[in-house]
């Protein structure tokens, strides 16, 4: 079983700079770590940037102030991308890394959005053909793929609790580590993992495993790593098997929003225990083995790194 040791001060934060809740998570090929976060402040920026020893880089998307929320980086012919997905604007858009914008997906058409309204994404993740698939999480329980030119390809599912259907599929990612590419589905609200072709055929649904509300899922080597908003963070292994639960807050449940836990969300910095999450949302693992965590904490978020023991 994997071990690692909390580090919960790992970035140094411009001086003043009001950090709120941390959402997506990601790192490049250099070690850089980005946070996607949002305070409320329009003037501050979204997208944080951070060097391998944890210094301020720099700071954009003060647009997302209000909505940011799924990060995703894309790596295609020696370039990388970040994809920011933002709830309220109801936007997923591909930028360089210093910030410039190079694509903007269209809202999708469909029937469950009448009048165009509705539809409020959560999450990115790109395939290896250069296929978008974005999930429609805090919206009508859909997911919708596009072609890497940004062209609408075809919605996925339903909402329900049956095979293939979803309630909130907060997050996804690509697991392209087998014979062929799979779709990874953190469908949260029904408390399980779907797993999909990238045509959108349901091959396969986990559940138990460790999970109690998963937030998303990442795919690192030989590790799925999946940041669970109950309070742990889950480690499964290439066949998804359970590895490790790091982290674990004892007094939430799968499926059960955890009313009792005083102020959840909201807990209150003197009452956040270190060694224990409280609601991990976003996560990412650098080259050296190192897992970013990033929780959802109304009264300031909070970034942590585990380090392998």
């Amino acid at each position: 079983m994997p071990t690692y040791t909390f580090n919960h001060a790992p970035f140094q934060f411009p001086a003043g700079f009001p950090l709120g809740d941390c959402h997506g998570l990601a790192v490049d090929r250099r070690d850089h770590v980005y946070l996607l976060q949002q305070n409320g402040d329009e003037k501050q920026p979204a997208l944080l940037e951070f060097d391998p020893e944890g210094r301020f880089v720099r700071g954009w998307g003060q647009r997302f102030f209000r909505g940011a929320h799924g990060l995703a980086l894309e790596t295609r012919d020696g370039a990388e991308h970040l994809w920011i997905v933002d709830y309220e604007l109801g936007t997923v858009v591909k930028h360089t890394l210093d910030g410039r914008e190079v694509l903007s997906l269209p809202k999708p058409v469909h029937a469950a959005y009448p009048n165009g309204e509705g539809y409020k994404p959560t999450d990115v993740a790109l395939a290896p053909n250069g296929d978008i698939y974005v999930t429609d999480g805090y919206g009508q329980s859909l997911i919708h793929r596009y072609d890497a030119t940004g062209k609408h390809l075809q919605t996925i599912g339903w909402k329900g609790n049956k095979a293939g259907q979803f309630d909130c599929p907060h997050g996804v990612a690509i697991d392209a580590r087998g014979s062929q590419p799979v779709l990874l589905v953190a469908d949260r609200a029904n408390v399980r993992v779907q797993v999909l072709s990238l045509a959108g055929q349901h091959l396969k649904t986990i559940t138990s495993r460790g999970l109690r509300y998963p937030c998303t899922l990442r795919v690192h080597g030989d590790l799925t790593l999946i940041p669970d908003l109950f309070g742990a963070v889950l480690i499964w292994d290439r066949d998804y098997n359970h590895v490790a639960t790091l982290g674990a807050h004892p007094d939430m449940r799968p499926g059960e929003w955890p009313k009792h836990v005083a102020g959840y969300p909201s807990v209150p910095r003197e009452d956040r225990i270190p060694g224990r999450f409280i609601s991990p949302h976003g996560i990412a693992r650098d080259s050296k083995g190192r897992i970013f965590v990033g929780e959802w904490l109304r009264d300031g978020g909070r970034l942590t790194r585990l380090d392998p023991a």
